[in-house]
């Protein structure tokens, strides 16, 4: 019993120690990257696409929330331009790539860059979808894109910037690498009050934005999705995960009665989306 006693404070300890080193990487930005290469070296199964979801959804598939997000970006994509044939595409932050891959599969005509600062999330992908010439992935930072100017008619983002520490510079890059009529396909959460500043960093860097508040949508997806996502979590995250984490887990996952859900729920925190333009 006092052996058991031990172990459970030793693992407290240790949960503890691990929860702080999550709130230092919340603060310091510079730690994310080895924590999203961590998060995306564990076997997740089947699950490859990591956003909140949009409700309605079209189709049955198990991540059918996760892919209608992108399906809403794409429609607002063919709102703006003519999809045609050699448009080139680059997703920042593509994450395991189940995102990028269901909005290619409807719309064979755009050649995707898929570009993620985890090599163990470029790794996944080029080892489940592989490479060709319409199809590949690169390793690299969001705030320093290595691509040329003028090199993509479609950025797209989703979910992402809040992570990067310098959201007014990845749009300057976004911008650099867009070509002249080029658009920015953009989906975030912003916290109450905070949404002006974001529409004045995009206009900064050169965009013209419209915002849509989907926070309906994606609040309902959160609550449809919820068993699945606990699913996910019972049979997927680590065991220490499971056991000092699982507050955490819930929350990131936005979870029917999460921290996170409440925000969405009670307008605290909003979803936005938008077809932003480059500026001529």
């Amino acid at each position: 019993m006092g052996a058991a006693a031990a172990v459970a404070g030793l693992g407290l300890i240790s949960g503890k120690l691990f929860q702080r080193s999550l709130r230092r990487a919340r603060d310091d930005h510079s730690k994310r990257p080895a924590l999203w290469n961590r998060f995306y070296s564990i076997d997740w199964g089947e699950t490859t696409t990591n956003n909140y979801g949009f409700a309605p959804a079209e189709g049955d598939h198990p991540q059918r929330f996760q892919h209608q997000m992108y399906l809403q970006l794409l429609q607002r994509l063919r709102e703006e331009r003519d999809v045609r044939p050699g448009m080139k595409l680059l997703e920042v932050s593509c994450g395991r790539g189940g995102g990028l891959t269901a909005l290619l599969s409807q719309a064979p005509e755009i050649e995707a860059t898929g570009l993620d600062v985890a090599h163990s999330a470029v790794d996944f992908c080029r080892d489940r979808y592989g490479e060709s010439e319409r199809l590949h992935f690169v390793q690299g930072s969001a705030l320093d894109l290595p691509f040329p100017d003028a090199s993509f008619d479609v950025v797209l983002n989703v979910e992402a910037s809040n992570d990067y520490g310098d959201r007014p510079r990845f749009f300057r890059e976004a911008a650099r690498v867009l070509k002249p009529d080029g658009i920015l396909l953009y989906a975030d959460t912003v916290k109450q009050g905070r949404r002006e500043a974001m529409e004045q960093d995009l206009a900064s860097a050169g965009f013209q934005a419209e915002f849509r508040d989907i926070t309906g949508n994606v609040a309902e997806a959160c609550r449809l999705d919820s068993p699945r996502r606990r699913e996910v979590i019972r049979r997927h995250a680590p065991l220490f995960g499971r056991v000092f984490l699982k507050r955490q887990l819930e929350n990131y996952a936005a979870i029917e009665g999460s921290a996170k859900f409440e925000a969405f729920a009670e307008g605290r925190r909003t979803y936005v989306m938008t077809a932003a333009s480059k500026a001529a």
